[in-house]
């Protein structure tokens, strides 16, 4: 059985946003033609972006209220990804010093910094299978 790409939301202020759009751009973004959207070709892998901020429309207002008390107003990139290899190796180094929140799209919304840690201790999660109170409950039996 096939999945989707693996998709998440990066969430974080307007200002921190802009920062890793600049990080993400510097690794050689290009339109592609067939759906006039961003996309990157790097080490390897494919990935789609959306650095509009209008995937924040698909959250409900209550969501929206959660990630503004946790890291104030919040600004959003959408990126979609060929595997789950490539997702975590990506979000791996991209988001290393910045500050804000992940959605993965399964349920989760995890400090860029915990994530980071999640991805480091289990290299073959799959957040789109596994919740990260399940690996936080594994982690603590082992």
């Amino acid at each position: 059985m096939s999945m989707s790409w693996p998709s998440v939301i990066l969430l974080a202020t307007a200002q921190e946003c802009s920062s890793i759009t600049a990080r993400i751009r510097s690794y050689g973004i290009r339109r592609d033609p067939l759906t006039d959207g961003d996309v990157l070709g790097w080490k390897g892998y494919s990935y789609s972006l959306d650095f509009s901020g209008r995937v924040l429309d698909d959250f409900e207002p209550e969501e929206i209220e959660e990630i503004s008390r946790r890291i104030g107003e919040p600004f959003a990139i959408y990126l979609s990804c060929e595997s789950m290899d490539a997702a975590r190796g990506f979000l791996g180094e991209v988001l290393v010093g910045f500050s804000g929140l992940i959605d993965t799209n399964h349920g989760d919304v995890v400090e860029f910094g915990d994530f980071l840690r999640l991805i480091e201790n289990h290299p073959q999660w799959d957040w789109r299978r596994v919740e990260v109170s399940d690996l936080l409950d594994r982690a603590g039996e082992e």
